[in-house]
């Protein structure tokens, strides 16, 4: 996405990254067990919040690394075309 710098696996061991881009609203976060954790990236039309929005939020988990993170990257990217044409 572009402008919006992610950060490392680091941040996301105890925080939610949430934002929003060209219309897409979207937040990255740790999921699943503490031996095998995944990274979900999850997205939906804004302009409303997670709690607040009546659209269809979509999310895909990626590996736990710092690869994980630029696929999620280049996935949102992906959603944002897809959701706001």
């Amino acid at each position: 996405m572009e402008n919006i710098s992610l950060y490392g696996t680091l941040y996301y061991e105890k925080s939610i990254f949430k934002g929003s881009y060209r219309g897409m609203n979207f937040w990255i976060q740790k999921e699943g067990e503490k031996e095998n954790p995944v990274l979900r990236a999850t997205a939906w039309k804004g302009p409303f919040n997670f709690d607040t929005t009546k659209e269809e939020k979509i999310s895909k988990d990626f590996p736990f690394s710092d690869e994980g993170i630029m696929l999620a990257d280049q996935w949102l990217t992906e959603q944002q075309g897809i959701l706001i044409p």
